[in-house]
């Protein structure tokens, strides 16, 4: 093709056609600007669909950790919920004599399941590595870092409450018991409480009433925790459908 080019620009020189040559030399420009721009916009498909790709792909990974998290994080409300009626039946029993279920039972020490151990790798991932801007929706970046501050936030409220807890275990240290059984061969030992000498020390029913609060606390961070990846997972739903009306 460029060996045809150059033979009827030098048939034109030779013939003397300084005008058609130019009108031809314009033309052959023309069509080499378009030739680029066509290469350019191919390029150009061609990485907007690589991005496209990789976002779907973010949106499906983020999607799953979301799940999980919310089905991980809701039944840890449920585990704090329990605690916390276990806990106010028992603090009644002790202070009124009432009959106590023999299924409501209390730890011998506070023992309290972190609510942060969570499925973050993929937004992890997404900063550690300057993508985040991979995802073209504003709005799910910015759900994405409210819940990374608000995690922030659970920790060190969770934590507070758990040192709170703790502090107060040694109240039942003077009522602790432990026994030993055989299960399958092996001795294994099992520390309970001896509730009857509980009954009535204000000191310990107190201890008991702070733990059931300080699972109440639990139990409302958790679940707004679990409200913000309810609604990331709406927004990543609505994107994936392209029905997100903002």
């Amino acid at each position: 093709m460029i060996s045809l080019f150059r033979k009827i620009r030098q048939k034109l020189l030779a013939q003397n056609r300084v005008t058609r040559y130019l009108v031809y030399a314009l033309g052959e420009i023309l069509l080499v600007v378009i030739g680029i721009l066509i290469a350019l916009q191919v390029n150009n498909w061609n990485e907007e669909n690589k991005t496209q790709q990789k976002e779907k792909l973010y949106l499906s990974r983020l999607k799953e950790d979301a799940k999980w998290n919310i089905d991980v994080l809701d039944s840890q409300i449920k585990f704090y919920q329990r605690n916390t009626m276990n806990l106010d039946s028992i603090g009644s029993f002790l202070s009124s004599g009432a009959p106590k279920n023999d299924n409501l039972k209390i730890p011998a020490n506070p023992s309290f399941i972190s609510a942060w151990k969570l499925k973050n790798s993929t937004y992890t991932e997404l900063v550690s590595s300057g993508t985040l801007g991979t995802l073209s929706d504003v709005k799910l970046r910015e759900m994405l870092d409210e819940i990374a501050s608000f995690e922030t936030i659970t920790i060190r409220t969770l934590n507070y409450w758990r040192d709170l807890s703790v502090a107060d275990a040694d109240l039942f240290r003077p009522y602790r018991i432990q026994e030993t059984s055989i299960v399958n061969g092996d001795t294994v030992k099992t520390v309970s409480l001896n509730y009857e000498q509980m009954l009535g020390k204000r000191e310990v029913i107190a201890g008991i009433q702070f733990w059931s609060f300080a699972n109440q606390k639990f139990a409302a961070g958790i679940e707004e925790y679990k409200a913000y990846y309810i609604r990331l997972l709406e927004r990543i739903e609505c994107l994936e459908n392209n029905a997100c009306s903002n």
